[in-house]
C-alpha cells in the first residue's frame, strides 16, 4: 500500500508557544539578555523539529499485506500478517494500527460489534526498516471477512501532535471462513445405478479399459476376454477381470431464497465432504445471477481435495440478499441438467419446489433441513405424483 489519506493534528495551542516562543527571542534580542534569546530560540527549533516530523514520517510509510487470503473454519485461528516498511530516517516511536473487518470474524483482544470488528495495537519502527505484524483472529462463522478501514497513528515522541494515516486504495485481503458440516442421514438411499466410471463392488457394468487382474477361465467366456499373456505363464486359459463401475455423479440444486439458509449451506457441506470421501463426482448448481455465460452460479462436475476446496469457497462467498434468478427459469435450467445427471438432490423449501417437474429416469431427493440435523427423502415432481395417482 503507497497511496494514504493523511492529515497532521499539530494542536492549536501549538500556535501560541510559536507566537510565545519569538517574544522571549525579541525580548532577549532587544534586552540584551542571551539567556533568554538562548531559550526563545530553542523553543522555535523545537516546534520547527516537531513541525517537520509530524509531516514528513508517514510520507514513505509503506504497508503491505503478507498473505491475501487466508482460510479457516469457524473455531479456527487465522492470522492477518502485515508488513510495514519506512524507507525514509525518520523513526516512529510510538504508533497504533487500527483495522476494521466484517464481524464474522474476531480479532482477540479487540472489539466485536454487530457488523464490525476492529483491533488497535501500538508498534515502533526504527529509520531504513521494516517490521511483519501478525494480527491473529478466530472465525465465528460462515462468510467472507475483508478489511474495510486501516488506520495508521503516529504521535510525536515528546509533543502531543499526531499525523493519521487512513489507506486510500482497496485492501486486498480477505479471510474465507468455510461452512461447519450437519449430518445428513439417508444417504444410504443413493446407490449406483447405469454403466459409468465410479468403482463398485457389485455393478453389472465394467471399465474394460482398466484390468484388475485375471482368473481361471470358464466355460461362456467370450473369446477376446482371455488374456493370452497370462495364459502363457500359467500354462492355462485366463479370463480378464475388469473394474466393475456403475455411473454415481450428484447434482446437488440449491436454492438460495428458501429459508434456514446457514443449516441448508451445513447440509450441503456434509454431502460435499462426503462425496469427497467416496471419490463420487458432483455439480452444484445456485440460482444466483452473475455476469456471463452462464448466467448462474455453476460449479461443473468434478471430484477430489480439490474440487471440494473449490466448492467450499464457493459456498463461503454465497449471501443470501445477492439477486437470484426466478424459480421457473431455475426449473428449466435444472431439468437441463438433470436430463444427464442419474441423482439429483434439491436443497430448497418444498413449498418453493412445488409444480417442478424432473426428466423420469433421473433419482431425484430432498434435503430436508431441521434444527440440528437433515434428512434425504424422496420427492417426486408433478408428472410422476400424476402417474402414481393414475
Amino acid at each position: 500500500m503507497t497511496r494514504w489519506n493523511q492529515q497532521v493534528d499539530n494542536l492549536t495551542h501549538h500556535i501560541y508557544f510559536r507566537a510565545c516562543a519569538f517574544v522571549i527571542i525579541a525580548i532577549g534580542f532587544f534586552t540584551g539578555h542571551p539567556i533568554l534569546f538562548f531559550m526563545g530560540s530553542l523553543y522555535f527549533v523545537y516546534f520547527v523539529v516537531s513541525y517537520y516530523y509530524l509531516a514528513n514520517v508517514g510520507k514513505k510509510l509503506k504497508l503491505t499485506i503478507v498473505d491475501g487470503q487466508v482460510k479457516v473454519f469457524p473455531g479456527e485461528t487465522g492470522i492477518i500478517k502485515l508488513k510495514v516498511e519506512q524507507p525514509s530516517r525518520l523513526p516512529v516511536f510510538s504508533g497504533r494500527i487500527q483495522l476494521v473487518a466484517d464481524n464474522n470474524i474476531e480479532f482477540h483482544n479487540g472489539d466485536r460489534r454487530t457488523r464490525i470488528s476492529q483491533i488497535s495495537l501500538p508498534f515502533s519502527l526504527m529509520g531504513k526498516s521494516e517490521l511483519v505484524i501478525e494480527i491473529p483472529f478466530t472465525a465465528i462463522e460462515r462468510g467472507v471477512a475483508k478489511l474495510h478501514h486501516i488506520e495508521l497513528q503516529i504521535s510525536h515522541f515528546i509533543d502531543f501532535g499526531k499525523v493519521y494515516l487512513q489507506k486510500n486504495d482497496l485492501t486486498k485481503f480477505e479471510a474465507l471462513v468455510y461452512s461447519e458440516q450437519m449430518p445428513v442421514t439417508g444417504l444410504e438411499r443413493i446407490m449406483p445405478k447405469n454403466q459409468g466410471t465410479y468403482p463398485t463392488r457389485s455393478s453389472l457394468f465394467e471399465d474394460v479399459s482398466t484390468i484388475i487382474g485375471t482368473r481361471d477361465y470358464a466355460a461362456g467366456d467370450s473369446f477376446n476376454r482371455i488374456h493370452w499373456k497370462a495364459s502363457a505363464k500359467v500354462t492355462s486359459l485366463q479370463t480378464k477381470m475388469y473394474e466393475k463401475t456403475s455411473q454415481f455423479s450428484w447434482l446437488i440444486v440449491f436454492d438460495i431464497r428458501s429459508g434456514n439458509l446457514e443449516e441448508r449451506i451445513k447440509g450441503i457441506t456434509h454431502l460435499l465432504h462426503h462425496a469427497t470421501k467416496f471419490n463420487i463426482p458432483y455439480s452444484l448448481l445456485v440460482n444466483i445471477k452473475r455476469v456471463g455465460t452462464p448466467s448462474y452460479f455453476e460449479l461443473p462436475y468434478g471430484e477430489g481435495k480439490r474440487h471440494l476446496q473449490t466448492a467450499l469457497t464457493m459456498l463461503a462467498r454465497l449471501q443470501g440478499n445477492s439477486v437470484s434468478i426466478n424459480m421457473p427459469t431455475f426449473e428449466r435450467i435444472t431439468f437441463q441438467h438433470a436430463a444427464h445427471a442419474p441423482y439429483v438432490i434439491l436443497c430448497g423449501e418444498e413449498e418453493r419446489l412445488k409444480g417442478w417437474r424432473m426428466p423420469t429416469g433421473t433419482n431425484v431427493n430432498l434435503l430436508d433441513v431441521k434444527v440440528d440435523c437433515c434428512t434425504l427423502i424422496p420427492w417426486r415432481s408433478e408428472a410422476r405424483k400424476e402417474a402414481v395417482n393414475g
